[in-house]
């Protein structure tokens, strides 16, 4: 019995032991903000977890102070929208910070409101859709999951 209770406390305590990790496909933490080589290279990375997964690289442009981004977060985390995501994409989250990040991404897309979501195909890293939601702030308040995941589905 003794064995048994210590086998279960070991289990417990190694349970919070080690690195986070986040479903696949998901980057482990919306609000990291991230040096421009450490999001190039992150996204390289996605490009090739993609490839090899059949999957396309979703980027989420995002910063901590945006009601809109941390609505979308919560509603790409919750069932059916993260059931997609995890099957269709390889989510990388662009911290922008006050706009003062990351600006060759920003540019790049023409962004200037966020939340921001950008679809690229992982082989040319070509845009294939891109949309701003804003379910706080703007014309899509309301959105639920289910409405996210079927954007994520037929982005066009």
């Amino acid at each position: 019995m003794r064995s048994a209770l210590g086998l279960t406390l070991a289990v417990a305590a190694l349970m919070g032991c080690g690195e986070a990790r986040a479903p696949s496909g998901l980057d482990a933490d919306p609000w990291l903000p991230r040096t421009e080589a450490e999001l190039d290279a992150r996204i390289e990375e996605a490009r090739a977890q993609a490839r090899a997964s059949d999957r396309l690289v979703l980027l989420d442009f995002v910063a901590d102070w945006c009601e809109d981004c941390r609505e979308v977060v919560r509603l790409s985390k919750r069932h059916p929208a993260r059931s997609v995501i995890e099957e269709r994409y390889v989510v990388v989250y662009v911290e922008v910070g006050r706009f003062d990040r990351h600006r060759a991404w920003i540019e790049r897309f023409g962004i200037d409101r966020i939340a921001t979501l950008v679809i690229l195909d992982p082989e040319s890293g070509e845009r294939v859709a891109q949309t701003t939601l804003e379910p706080i702030t703007g014309g899509q308040r309301g959105l639920t999951s289910a409405q996210l995941a079927q954007w994520y589905r037929d982005p066009s």
